[in-house]
């Protein structure tokens, strides 16, 4: 089998830097979206950023992200909103 053409952004491209700024950019979407709206629940979360058009596993590791940089806060399972001001 082949590989071929995909229309996502691979989780494992050799360009780091061009990683970064996808991750800059969902962070940024991820935090929008709850300051915005209030604490969402992971599903809400991330049908309002589009997480569907990020590619396999960066919706995950962006929450992850978020959370450890302080962006977002985990208020109960399953859920996320903006860290207290």
């Amino acid at each position: 089998m082949s590989s071929g053409w995909s229309p996502y952004l691979s989780s494992s491209s050799s360009d780091p830097e061009h990683n970064d700024r996808y991750l800059a950019r969902e962070l940024d979407s991820l935090e929008r979206a709850v300051r915005e709206n209030g604490p969402l629940e992971r599903r809400e979360l991330g049908r309002i950023v589009a997480c569907r058009f990020w590619g396999p596993g960066r919706f995950r590791s962006a929450l992850r992200a978020a959370v450890q940089r302080g962006r977002l806060v985990r208020t109960r399972r399953g859920t996320y909103g903006p860290p207290p001001a």
